[in-house]
């Protein structure tokens, strides 16, 4: 792990394979916050990669240790959580809404036939 503080606003962020990940926006702590138009498929706000993934500071480059696919995977929100939490939350929830009213929609049914609605 190469050391954080050699980390500047503007370097290049890229992969272990040279695949572009993003540009350096500050450092933050122990993290790199990376600009708003490399932070993702869901950019308007700012992504963060750990230190722990720096393998190298080379010129204008940071070098991490994972791929450039692999990385974009690991970066995090502002509060440390994990990007594909977020999203697996609200899935979730969709998930468990549906389920829910499919319920809802099937005891509906099955009390509506009881009373003999649908007979002619």
């Amino acid at each position: 792990m190469a050391d954080i503080s050699q980390v500047k606003e503007h370097m290049e962020v890229v992969g272990a394979d040279g695949a572009h990940v993003g540009m350096v926006d500050k450092v933050a702590g122990s993290r790199i916050k990376l600009t708003r138009p490399d932070s993702g498929s869901h950019s308007g706000h700012h992504h963060y990669v750990s230190a722990g993934l720096i393998a190298a500071v080379e010129g204008n480059q940071v070098r991490l240790s994972a791929s450039g696919a692999n990385a974009a995977l690991l970066e995090e929100e502002q509060d440390g959580s994990a990007l594909g939490e977020q999203s697996v939350f609200t899935w979730r929830t969709i998930g468990i809404g549906a389920a829910a009213a499919a319920v809802a929609v099937g005891a509906a049914a099955f009390a509506w036939t009881r009373k003999g609605g649908g007979e002619e």
